[in-house]
């Protein structure tokens, strides 16, 4: 999942009025309605568009898929009736749906629905930045991603109006757990291709399954609403009547909003974590978002990134400990891999994955300078210009700022020039391959090190470009041959990591997030997920 985070960045003196407005009371509170910051506009609200978990966050307040996350991470029921029955050697799973679940125009949801959904993103021309997480999972889906053969053959139907069949490709012990996410969400074909291209651009052109639904809501708009979705039939009790949604980047009009009980739940970081830790309402919550810097790799980009001493060059200059500690400031923490810890463990040992695999990162700047050097050589350069894209948030432009001291320091006859974009434009020109480097976030779609190490296969619409037949032959034993060997196939994944991170450095680890919030102490019920949407708001409520 890419992109997300929200940060509050203001002077030292700001904390001390938040300090007395900290001690405001809630008691004229609208207690039907929460209102929630976010760092950026939401992207999309197409289930099979989206691709930040801004906008997966919304959708999972207004659609509900087979099943979902519960607040111990655990999958349970939401439209299915019961966990799938599996056969064929794990590769087919029979999933019953309950009855009782309807769109929001009182049409009932159907195996149908998801059928078409799925289908519909596994077509190469809807353009589905998630289009792989269906295409390299059910039956078919790599032959359709190609153009060979057609999205109607994909390993999904209805064996009755209430009753789905999902065929995969192969065994995949993390399939329940996808399930559970927004690009398996189900879509209603009739209101989908009368709408046609307008479909999810506004509250008049989508429909609902979910809790809520939304009453408003345009492509770039800095505000948000949902309101309570009197058509729902499920599991979620909603206790609130709206949710609204302000995209905040100024740091002192977002503590303007939370001072005035406009925001009822805001982000933190560099000072205001430290001066606010102590506070009623102060939470820092475990994430397994991830940071990294990701080089171009495409051959036909023609960028040097090809050229391994120069990305060991760049690796080697960057002080992580200091980016965390004197920049960010926000309890996030030095990545020494690719994959977070605390994320997942290896069932064939129990060990944590990162415990395991060791520290495959750590920057030595004594190697910078010879490395550099070599990079000079071989490209036949003593100069080098290179871009650094970043999106608009505050967090980034600091960060930017950082990347771009470092190597300018370490790296004599080096010049990076920042392109600052809104996130919306910059997540387009990554997956178009317009870049040279990027400062990348990236948190799990699913409770698997695939979710993380399949970004680095040779497959279609992989943004960083990398094409190493060694590494797909790791992936693809760990979720084929070794599928149902955990112990060997935790070592394909911690070869392949290996493999990227310390041999061929093909991308930097830069830092594990936390989330630093700052939370009415009133407002209960707002969940968090290590995997798939980060944020449930639905069963928000006020106590």
């Amino acid at each position: 999942m890419n992109k997300r985070k929200i940060f509050l960045t203001v002077a030292v003196a700001s904390t001390v009025l938040l300090a007395a407005c900290g001690k405001q009371s809630k008691s004229s509170q609208d207690k039907k309605s929460a209102s929630f910051g976010l760092n950026t506009e939401v992207a999309s609200m197409d289930t099979l568009k989206a691709q930040d978990p801004n906008s997966f966050d919304v959708q999972a307040a207004v659609f509900s898929g087979l099943y979902r996350m519960n607040n111990k991470d655990e999958v349970v029921d939401d439209i299915a009736k019961g966990m799938p029955k599996l056969s064929n050697g794990n590769k087919t799973y029979t999933i019953n749906l309950r009855h009782n679940a309807k769109w929001s125009n009182g049409k009932s949801v159907t195996a149908d629905d998801f059928v078409y959904a799925w289908q519909r993103g596994a077509n190469p021309k809807t353009k589905s930045n998630y289009a792989f997480i269906i295409q390299t999972i059910l039956k078919n889906g790599t032959q359709i991603a190609t153009g060979k053969m057609s999205p109607s053959k994909l390993g999904v139907k209805a064996l009755g109006k209430y009753k789905l069949q999902a065929t995969l490709q192969k065994p995949t012990p993390y399939f329940k757990s996808l399930l559970t996410f927004n690009p398996y969400f189900p879509q209603n074909k009739a209101f989908v291709e009368k709408v046609g291209s307008q479909y999810a651009t506004s509250p008049s052109k989508m429909i609902y399954n979910g809790p809520f639904k939304v009453s408003s809501y345009s492509l770039g708009a800095n505000t948000l609403s949902l309101t309570k979705n009197t058509k729902y039939r499920g599991p979620v009790k909603a206790k609130l009547d709206k949710l609204n949604f302000q995209v905040v980047k100024s740091s002192t009009t977002g503590l303007n909003q939370y001072q005035a009980n406009k925001l009822d739940m805001t982000f933190l970081t560099n000072n205001l974590v430290k001066n606010n830790k102590n506070r009623a309402g102060f939470k820092t919550i475990p994430n397994s978002m991830i940071t990294y810097l990701q080089f171009n790799m495409r051959q036909k980009a023609k960028l040097p990134f090809q050229n391994k001493s120069l990305r060991q060059a760049i690796a080697n200059s960057i002080n992580t400990k200091q980016l965390a500690s004197k920049i960010l400031q926000d309890g996030s923490s030095p990545l020494t891999g690719y994959i977070p810890p605390k994320f997942v463990k290896n069932s064939a040992t129990g060990k944590d994955f990162r415990q395991e695999g060791g520290k495959l990162y750590v920057a030595d700047k004594a190697k910078a300078s010879s490395q550099w050097k070599q990079a000079q050589k071989q490209l036949g350069q003593k100069s080098l210009t290179l871009q650094l894209l970043i999106d608009d948030e505050d967090w980034q432009k600091s960060t930017g700022e950082f990347l771009q001291s470092e190597l300018e320091k370490s790296l004599p006859g080096l010049k990076v020039s920042i392109r600052v974009l809104p996130q919306q434009q910059e997540l387009g020109l990554v997956a178009q391959g317009k870049y040279q480097m990027v400062l990348a976030q990236w948190g799990p779609d699913f409770q698997d090190p695939t979710t993380y190490l399949a970004n680095y296969t040779n497959t279609p619409g992989r943004a960083a470009g990398y094409d190493n037949p060694k590494y797909d032959q790791l992936i693809n034993a760990a979720n084929g041959k070794d599928v149902n060997n955990p112990a060997k196939r935790f070592a394909d994944f911690h070869a392949a990591e290996k493999l990227i991170v310390k041999d061929q450095q093909v991308m930097v680890p830069l830092n594990q997030q936390v989330y630093s919030i700052l939370q009415q102490p009133k407002l209960a019920g707002v969940t968090h997920h290590m995997v798939g949407a980060p944020f449930t708001y639905a069963t928000a409520y006020w106590k």
